[in-house]
This record gives structure tokens, sequence and C-alpha cells, in this order.
């Protein structure tokens, strides 16, 4: 389940990625291509954040065995 949060997080950052460059091609920088920036930072930041935390839950689960 913490690996299929780690997709979804790439998922969303695959997502802001292609509407940022969709808006910055049709309008140029605006508000929302700015904000779809924001987006692909942000999901980039959390996916690194999930894999961190998942990998230091599963290292704790290991030396407990």
């Amino acid at each position: 389940m913490r690996r299929f949060v780690e997709i979804v997080w790439l998922a969303v950052a695959a997502i802001a990625a292609v509407e940022a460059y969709m808006a910055f091609k049709d309008f140029g920088f605006t508000q929302r291509t700015y904000v779809m920036i924001g987006a692909f930072c942000v999901a980039l930041f959390m996916y690194s954040l999930r894999k961190r935390q998942r990998r230091n839950y599963e290292q704790r689960k290991q030396d407990r065995s």
C-alpha cells in the first residue's frame, strides 16, 4: 500500500507537468502555469518524502525481526 501511494504521487507530478506545459504553450506564464508548476514541485516532494518514510519503516520492521 505504501508503494502505491508513491506511484500516485508520481502520477500527480506527471499530470501537473503536462498541464503546466500545455498552459504555458497556450497562454504563456499565467496563474494556471504557476499553480501547475507548484503542484508538480509539491508532488515530487511528497513522493520523495513517502519513499523515505517507506524505506525507514521497512528498515525498522526488518531490525525488529
